[in-house]
């Protein structure tokens, strides 16, 4: 039985913190540190227009060398903003994570911010690794990867397996049972032919180790 992933609705975090386009980015900064938080969505007539992550504080203002506080938010934030509705379901919207190589989803509800979901958010959410199954990774930033893979590895593979014939780096995250070309009846055949070529060897290192 396939398990659907819950609503944002139910996941999302309600309070999020705003500033405005002209917001100096000291000030969002200062936002960051005092709230603990790793973005600040930037709202334009209270209209989510754009997002300013640690990401972008790095890339947009310390390695260029520019002082923070002669920039404005909306000359460092993200845009266009990619966002969500909060009916849509977890694993829906971890794939809009992954096709954008995000780790923020604000939740917009008829133009209104509503929410913010992260991908670690997700990842933790019942059903949601199912519904990436077979989904495909080319094109997924390097530290998305990383991500997917501590939750992945991390009890995660319990609930689903990993396809034996992924690429090393990781093509897609998980195998995808009878609806791939090498499910045979009930199982894999390629993890079958796997697992009988490793007992073989494992019964050749016994017989050298007897004699």
């Amino acid at each position: 039985m396939i398990t659907l992933s819950q609503k944002l609705r139910k996941i999302m975090i309600e309070k999020v913190r705003t500033a405005g386009l002209d917001a100096p980015v000291q000030d969002v900064a200062n936002l960051m540190n005092k709230y603990q938080i790793g973005c600040v969505i930037i709202v334009d007539d209270c209209k989510p227009v754009g997002i300013i992550t640690e990401r972008d504080m790095i890339k947009r203002v310390i390695c260029k060398e520019i002082a923070a506080e002669s920039l404005r938010a909306m000359d460092v934030m993200s845009k266009p903003l990619v966002n969500a509705s909060p009916n849509m379901r977890a694993g829906d919207a971890c794939k809009i994570m992954l096709e954008w190589n995000i780790k923020k989803l604000p939740v917009v509800d008829e133009g209104k911010l509503v929410g913010l979901v992260t991908l670690t958010d997700l990842l933790r959410t019942e059903g949601v690794i199912e519904a990436l199954n077979g989904c495909a990774l080319n094109g997924v930033s390097r530290r998305l990867k990383k991500t997917l893979e501590i939750y992945f590895d991390d009890g995660i593979k319990k609930k689903t397996r990993r396809c034996p014939l992924m690429y090393k780096d990781g093509m897609s995250v998980g195998c995808q049972l009878n609806k791939c070309m090498w499910w045979a009846g009930d199982e894999c055949a390629v993890t079958k032919i796997s697992q009988k070529i490793e007992l073989e060897q494992f019964n050749d290192e016994v017989s050298c180790t007897a004699e």
